[in-house]
């Protein structure tokens, strides 16, 4: 059986299914229109890079080796592998089903009777036993058709793994780089506190400026000087999750051996498709898709139970008694049993009407499960644009805030302009650029997850190789 290589037309074959799920006149409707576009277009250029690892679009190098230590390493891609193994263990013993059993067998005894003394008679005999269940109602064949649907969600549940993990990964590192940003801005405005506190110092010590000022700007610095320990705490955390991320125990040395505190921003972008091809395929709602599709194979398997059902056993048999006689002891039999349902007090139809109300509810899921991947797309959307938009008025912000105190700083060294206004101006200059680095990693982030929910060629990646011949 080639798997998940024909990927195209097992998504047409589901396609035409799903529309409207029909099994022995039980209508499961799970079909959903999506939109042609989405509502909110990308506001930024789109260029080809490799598929399904969107994250080279960042073009950082420690990012790309978290990713590859990430996929080979990270246990829970490991948990979903394992998944996949039994899937297809399990393939392979429902597809057993189809075909004729052989069980060979010896049988010895002893026989006489207790008022002969120890006169007994033995006899022993070998053979082979057949049974074939010719599957006239389908039952086996639709069972294998619900364990290879099955088969299907844990390899697509696999590709879903990995698009979680990456997404985890990729989201741990903006909070780390924002950390470090932080802490970097953090020490630059520390600097420049220092600095306004030795003017002030000079100033006061000069008779020019009261000690109200002097307090002032040392409360600011020990506030600032306050904060250091939380960003530490932070970047420790994230350090932390992407080692946990990576199958590894926290450890002090950490994972990083560069300093670098920018925040990533999206450089080489993926491209986007149409609403419609790209959320069909996430792997979530392939995994399913699949699962609906395994429910109702399996109404088809319930069904099969109010039907009569044929078995064909047969025996032969080589006694080993007597060796003279070996020839003349050779026996064989075969039969036919056919299992006809008279009453059961409903139990077979109550079963059948439990797996069509499982089916129902794995078509809801499916249905839910679409939604949810459009709307995450949507949501990131309208995100991006909203923080492309805050960002250009954030560096406008940031461009008249400093303006406005090293005008205010000059003039207050020339003693004509108040502390207070100096004050002010350097805590809006310092809260702007705090803005930016907020924003450029509120920007990294919903960028993160906007691929991570178009889930770009990320399970046609995890899934490519996966070649299963029966």
């Amino acid at each position: 059986m080639r798997f998940l290589k024909s990927k195209t037309l097992l998504s047409s074959a589901c396609a035409a299914l799903l529309s409207a799920c029909t099994t022995a006149g039980t209508d499961i409707q799970s079909n959903t229109d999506l939109p042609a576009t989405f509502i909110t277009e990308p506001g930024f250029d789109l260029s080809e890079q490799s598929e399904g690892e969107w994250w080279l679009g960042f073009d950082d190098p420690v990012l790309n080796g978290l990713m590859r230590s990430a996929q080979a390493d990270n246990l829970d891609i490991a948990s979903a592998l394992s998944q996949l193994d039994i899937a297809i263990a399990q393939t392979a013993a429902s597809r057993s089903d189809l075909f004729p059993t052989l069980d060979g067998f010896l049988n010895s005894e002893i026989s006489g009777l207790l008022t002969s003394g120890l006169d007994a008679d033995f006899s022993s005999s070998v053979g082979a036993g057949l049974a074939f269940d010719p599957d006239i109602m389908g039952q086996n064949s639709n069972r294998l058709n619900a364990v290879m649907s099955e088969l299907n969600a844990a390899a697509f549940s696999l590709a879903d793994v990995r698009r979680l993990v990456t997404q985890a990964v990729a989201l741990e590192y903006v909070e780390y780089r924002r950390a470090s940003a932080r802490l970097s801005l953090l020490e630059s405005t520390l600097d420049l506190q220092h600095r306004t506190l030795e003017i002030v110092e000079a100033r006061y010590r000069a008779g020019l400026s009261p000690k109200l000022d002097v307090d002032r700007t040392e409360a600011d610095l020990a506030q600032t000087q306050a904060q250091r320990s939380q960003y530490l705490a932070d970047r420790l955390q994230s350090e932390y999750a992407l080692q946990n991320l990576l199958g590894q125990p926290a450890q002090l040395d950490g994972i990083f051996s560069d300093s670098s505190d920018d925040i990533p921003t999206l450089v080489n972008a993926a491209p986007i498709g149409i609403p419609a091809d790209l959320v069909r395929n996430r792997p979530d709602v392939r995994a399913a898709e699949a699962s609906l599709m395994s429910e109702i194979s399996l109404v088809s398997v319930e069904q099969a139970d109010l039907y009569p059902s044929l078995t064909l056993p047969g025996q032969i048999q080589v006694g080993l008694g007597d060796v003279s006689s070996t020839a003349d002891d050779i026996g064989y039999s075969l039969g036919a049993q056919l299992d006809i349902p008279i009453f059961d007090f409903g139990r077979r139809q109550a079963e059948v009407d439990v797996q069509i109300a499982r089916a129902q509810l794995a078509a809801i899921t499916y249905r839910s499960t679409l939604l949810d991947a459009l709307q995450e797309v949507e949501s990131a959307l309208v995100t991006i644009e909203a923080h492309r938009q805050t960002l250009v008025e954030q560096r406008r912000a940031v461009s008249s805030s400093q303006a406005a105190y090293d005008q205010l700083d000059a003039l207050y060294r020339e003693g004509l302009a108040s502390f207070i206004d100096v004050l002010d101006a350097q805590r809006t200059l310092i809260s702007s650029r705090e803005s930016i680095v907020q924003t450029e990693a509120s920007l990294a982030i919903a960028t993160i997850s906007l691929y991570s929910a178009l889930d770009v060629g990320c399970g046609d990646v995890a899934l490519a190789g996966c070649d299963i011949t029966s």
